[in-house]
């Protein structure tokens, strides 16, 4: 090899050496933020409390409230197969049903009412009324005219029935209901295991709060509404309705 070459191949190799001693190691971990940093971040800590976006403590003993929002609604529904099956004092409620349907089973306008059966109702107009059997029982309820045109009181629908739980004041002689399995003597808790989680609640005051079940997302004023007193673990009252 001559002394040119050699020379050539020395530089070649210093040259080589100088280049690995002047690179840093690769970092793998270059980019990559650790989970102990995760867990630290600003940002990852206030995420994990917006998950819960309802204020409400109180409910959260009786179903998961990080499927709420804000408002307390959530995207749950009773589905479009669900069917209101509704019993009052041994008696069968349809809804929607004419005021005709439940005088064959000896339900009439109560007196008092500021309408009778042949008051003119507007066309989309709602109106509330009482009715009540021969043994005094009185339910409210609420007529709605689905028609373009002014209809008597006997053509519309009623679409919505609030029976008051009588259980509590007379547990020895109270006229009973079963809401499709929602019954006088429930708990909290039962009404979750026989309805599951509600479609939206309300609190009215710490002795009162409202569940609303939605059949489907499309219409919020069907289904049923059950009043319970969270205090004393019991329900108040019940609503049911399907507008037609």
């Amino acid at each position: 090899m001559t002394l040119t070459k050699k020379i050539l191949a020395l530089v070649s190799v210093l040259c080589i050496a100088v280049f690995v001693i002047g690179c840093n190691p690769v970092d793998n971990d270059y980019g990559v933020v650790s989970d102990t940093a995760k867990e630290d971040t600003p940002s990852s800590v206030s995420q994990q409390e917006h998950e819960i976006m309802s204020s409400d403590r109180v409910v959260s003993k009786y179903f998961d409230i990080s499927l709420f929002d804000e408002e307390n609604y959530a995207d749950i529904y009773l589905g479009k197969k669900f069917k209101i099956d509704a019993t009052y004092a041994g008696e069968e409620l349809k809804v929607p049903a004419k005021i005709e349907d439940l005088e064959k089973n000896g339900w009439k306008l109560a007196e008092g009412n500021t309408y009778d059966k042949n008051s003119l109702v507007f066309a989309y107009e709602t109106i509330d009324a009482v009715i009540q059997n021969k043994d005094g029982l009185k339910i409210a309820v609420q007529f709605y005219n689905s028609s373009r045109s002014s209809v008597k009181l006997s053509k519309c629908y009623i679409v919505k029935y609030r029976i008051e739980n009588d259980f509590y004041a007379n547990p020895e002689s109270y006229s009973a209901f079963d809401i499709s399995g929602i019954k006088n003597t429930m708990a909290i808790t039962d009404i979750i295991n026989t309805l599951g989680t509600p479609s939206h609640f309300y609190k009215v005051s710490d002795s009162s709060y409202y569940f609303d079940y939605f059949i489907t997302q499309k219409d919020r004023r069907n289904g049923i509404t059950i009043y319970v007193n969270p205090l004393d673990d019991s329900i108040t009252s019940i609503e049911f309705s399907y507008y037609k």
